[in-house]
């Protein structure tokens, strides 16, 4: 299958990956350090088809001829499939996403879908949009499984959320019994999706969202940080710093082969590891600073 592609204009590339299943960890890297946000799996077996969109911003065709190197070069063939409009753009995600359950209490529904909850389920109103976050892929299921785990049993009175993407950890956390959120995120579309789907689950009063690059300062009784290994690693002295004495960090989106780079840097700035989880070649963690 080609990859020159020539689409029409439009606000975003609708791009289609194929490849064997066998390769499943390796691409999911490869998208995750791209920066692309999140992608539709459409197919598994026998071929593994994946749809992500890239937007057409300066360097999109940069971008999309270094991301199509690293695809071919792990075995994977990548097709343009047309150019979508910046309107309609999410609305290509709606037909594959539906109500999921996390850990114990947690269920994610989206805000177009009708879901009557059980008494013990705390629902989760979501709408991604543009922003990362739909609690299909296994950082975010971890991170909220971490955070599930660590509340049903004990509070939070402060949490700092480090790059709140579409908001779902924040939220989570909110409906888990934390007091209030303070979450911060470099992209203002993150920041005006997070805000939304706060306002959906009537918890906009109870937390602050801002366009912040890095970690503020001020210590919180719970800091989340699901973003990649390289970022938790250069960001780690602020982080561990934001942790106040007795407060736990959860901290996301870290491949298998970078777990231990992780926990390292984080233990050298006084943090001690509590639980991690794994699954699919990603690694959640919960530090605690004694």
């Amino acid at each position: 299958m080609p990859s020159s592609v020539e689409p029409v204009p439009g606000d975003w590339l609708e791009v289609e990956l194929e490849a064997e299943p066998d390769l499943v960890s390796e691409l999911d890297v490869i998208l995750t350090r791209s920066d692309l946000g999140g992608w539709v799996v459409e197919a598994e077996e026998p071929t593994l088809k994946w749809v992500f969109y890239l937007p057409r911003e300066s360097g999109w065709q940069e971008r999309l001829g270094t991301l199509g190197v690293s695809l071919r070069e792990a075995g994977a063939r990548m097709a343009v499939r047309r150019s979508v409009a910046d309107e309609d753009w999410a609305e290509c995600w709606k037909q594959f996403y539906h109500p999921r359950h996390i850990g114990k209490t947690l269920l994610i529904c989206p805000s177009w879908e009708c879901y009557e909850p059980a008494p013990e389920e705390k629902m989760l109103i979501l709408d991604p949009g543009m922003a990362f976050g739909t609690g299909y892929h296994a950082s975010t299921a971890l991170c909220m499984e971490l955070l599930e785990e660590y509340l049903l049993v004990a509070s939070a009175h402060s949490v700092l959320d480090v790059g709140i993407g579409s908001g779902i950890l924040s939220i989570s956390a909110l409906l888990l019994g934390a007091d209030e959120v303070l979450g911060v995120d470099h992209d203002p579309v993150a920041v005006r999706v997070a805000r939304e789907n706060l306002e959906l689950n009537a918890l906009g009063e109870r937390a602050q969202v801002r366009q912040f690059e890095g970690v503020p300062d001020g210590t919180f009784d719970l800091v989340l940080a699901n973003l990649v290994a390289q970022v938790l690693v250069d960001l780690a002295d602020d982080l561990a710093s934001a942790v106040a004495r007795g407060g736990r960090l959860v901290a996301g989106g870290i491949v298998r082969e970078r777990r231990d780079e992780v926990v390292r840097a984080l233990q050298l700035r006084g943090l001690e590891l509590e639980a991690e989880l794994e699954r699919e070649d990603w690694v959640g963690l919960r530090l605690r600073r004694p």
